[in-house]
């Protein structure tokens, strides 16, 4: 998977990490610090997991069952209704926190989570430096729309619209990209 498949893939993953940065924008007085914490964090543990997921993928495709495009396709087909469902649930518009190690590495588990099964399913194939490279450039695009999030919450009046719709448009580019995995 390469070009443009994978910068759609990575757009999608990234949407809910720009809702949260959306929403922690809004409601935590952040300084340039703290933003540029989140901002790792969300890129970094999208980057992990996507490998992580890959090379257990891997694994599970060398030792001890085929991984077919039927199954690939059924788990980012979830995973997109996941989003679509998260989209649905209606909460608190800012987020408030008092920002320390521990909220940076839960804050980007939280957001990064999609992205194991993401990798499980449809990195697990690659070469290693394929594997590096395409993990890589879905931490970037997750940092580079974390870091327009924050720069665009001032701008965005109804930003609950923006924040619920996104999981909205990452959830169906998943399911059809599912769906192009199985027909």
């Amino acid at each position: 998977m390469f070009g443009f498949s994978i910068i759609i893939l990575g757009f999608a993953l990234s949407l809910d990490a720009f809702g949260v940065a959306l929403g922690l924008g809004c409601g935590t007085k952040l300084n340039i610090k703290e933003e540029s914490s989140i901002i790792i964090s969300f890129g970094f543990f999208q980057f992990l997991f996507a490998m992580i997921g890959a090379l257990i993928g891997s694994f599970i495709d060398a030792n001890i069952i085929s991984i077919s495009a039927t199954f690939s396709g059924l788990i980012i087909i979830i995973l997109g209704l996941y989003l679509i469902n998260e989209g649905r649930k209606l909460e608190e518009e800012c987020i408030y926190y008092n920002l320390n190690l521990a909220k940076y590495v839960a804050l980007g588990v939280g957001v990064s989570i999609d992205a194991l099964g993401v990798g499980f399913s449809t990195l697990y194939n690659q070469q290693i430096n394929s594997l590096f490279l395409n993990s890589l450039i879905i931490g970037i695009i997750t940092a580079t729309l974390t870091f327009i999030a924050f720069k665009t919450v001032f701008y965005i009046r109804n930003f609950k619209v923006v924040e619920k719709y996104s999981d909205y448009i990452g959830g169906i580019i998943l399911i059809l990209f599912g769906l192009t995995m199985i027909f």
